[in-house]
């Protein structure tokens, strides 16, 4: 029975299903993708450049014999080949870049149609881009991958790159009401990418559901596809991470969260005490130092040339961090992380997951801040994997509020079949 759904409003899972029993065409799948844009992107403001060629360029591969084409966007910290890299800034160059990042380049071999590049915010730190939250626009998105959750939660495309240093999958993801998936840290290549603190940036990946996140994730591992496996809420351990940040959480944050806990609870899943809390909150204070430090140095071509160019709230924010931390302190901030990173693995052993909100609340209503980054700062910086599932919408506002899985170091596959199993418990 043919489905219903225009072409824009299906997983990549499930067109490319449509396209290999013949009720869709790879060409009608991109012409879709960019009709929705084109009709959607004065509102959401999701893209700092689009692809002129998709759709020819898709008519050229189905013409060459070659297998579908998967529309995907990628945030323009990352360079593209034959697309510009603006980083958030109005003063970079805006000539196409004739080299594109690795997982780039991994996934155009794979088959992945690149509509464009999705807005950041100012060197992907936290100064606001034009990107509208397409729930409430007068609510912002989150940062600094906002134009890449916008565009997948408003069926611009169904998968889209981002990164994270500190939140800036989970938060936006979580605002925009999707899926955003942080895997553990060194998982995918990060060449060509915009660095802002190299101890911790992470490349992740925005969708509206589980089977995309392992359709992307396989492909960039460059291995074979690994079906995401549905288990059984009874053989789950979790634990409840109700530990600074958890008292800065918006009260309907945690009471949804806690009725998750107890929902999980009466379907089997067994609940274990974790006493971290001390761990997760010396992380969140060392991923500020370290980041800051690292950014410095980072951003150093923008910091000495382009100084006064640069937003209030980066020079007094985590460039101002940074001057806390010297060459003889960093070495000593890098030590202590390995030790932490040590003693988290060791009190994860006893759990599948924990369950902790992904943000303080649903997306603010507004457009001059990204909201509050503390519920993933500790996760970044400790390299576990973390995605952000959107089972909960304010009383209030109908505004998503996103509850956050985290898995020990490496455990990537057990997190999605987890989050595969309380997605379609739950959601």
């Amino acid at each position: 029975m043919r489905d219903k759904r225009e072409p824009f409003e299906l997983s990549a899972t499930e067109a490319l299903h449509s396209i290999a029993t013949d009720e869709l065409t790879s060409v009608a799948w991109i012409e879709s993708c960019r009709e929705r844009i084109d009709a959607r992107e004065p509102d959401i403001q999701a893209w700092s450049y689009l692809n002129p060629d998709a759709v020819a360029q898709t008519t050229t591969r189905v013409d060459q014999g070659h297998g579908p084409s998967i529309p995907v966007g990628v945030k323009d910290i990352i360079d593209v080949y034959g697309m510009p890299t603006m980083m958030g800034t109005d003063f970079h160059d805006d000539t196409p870049v004739s080299r594109e990042g690795g997982s780039v380049a991994i996934m155009r071999a794979a088959g992945c149609l690149f509509m464009g590049k999705t807005v950041t915010t100012e060197l992907g730190h936290r100064h606001p881009g034009p990107t509208r939250n397409p729930h409430n626009l007068a609510h912002t998105p989150g940062g600094s991958s906002s134009g890449s959750a916008a565009a997948v939660a408003d069926f611009m495309v169904p998968l889209c790159l981002g990164t994270q240093t500190t939140a800036s999958v989970i938060r936006p993801a979580a605002f925009c009401g999707i899926v955003g998936y942080k895997p553990t840290y060194g998982d995918f290549d990060k060449s060509g990418i915009l660095a802002n603190a190299p101890t911790m940036d992470t490349l992740g990946i925005m969708a509206r559901s589980i089977d995309d996140l392992g359709l992307l994730r396989s492909i960039l591992l460059e291995e074979a596809r690994r079906e995401v496996t549905d288990v059984s809420l009874s053989d789950i351990n979790f634990a409840l991470l109700d530990v600074h940040p958890w008292n800065t959480a918006e009260a309907e944050t945690r009471r949804v969260i806690e009725a998750l806990a107890d929902d999980m609870v009466r379907a089997g899943a067994r609940p274990v005490d974790l006493t971290i809390g001390d761990q997760v909150k010396r992380l969140i204070e060392l991923h500020r130092l370290i980041s800051g430090y690292e950014f410095g140095r980072s951003i150093a071509y923008e910091r000495t040339r382009h100084l006064n160019q640069l937003s209030t709230v980066l020079r007094e924010g985590r460039l101002a961090d940074g001057r806390e931390v010297d060459s003889r302190r960093y070495p000593d901030l890098i030590r202590e992380v390995a030790a932490l990173r040590a003693t988290l693995a060791e009190a994860l052993k006893v759990v599948d997951i924990i369950i902790s909100p992904s943000a303080a609340g649903p997306a603010p209503a507004s457009l001059e801040s990204t909201g509050d980054a503390a519920f993933s700062a500790a996760w970044s910086l400790a390299g576990n994997p973390v995605i952000t599932l959107p089972l909960f919408k304010a009383a209030d506002t109908a505004m998503p509020i996103g509850c956050q899985l985290i898995a020990g170091f490496g455990e990537d596959e057990r997190l999605l079949n987890v989050s595969q199993a309380i997605m379609a418990r739950f959601q």
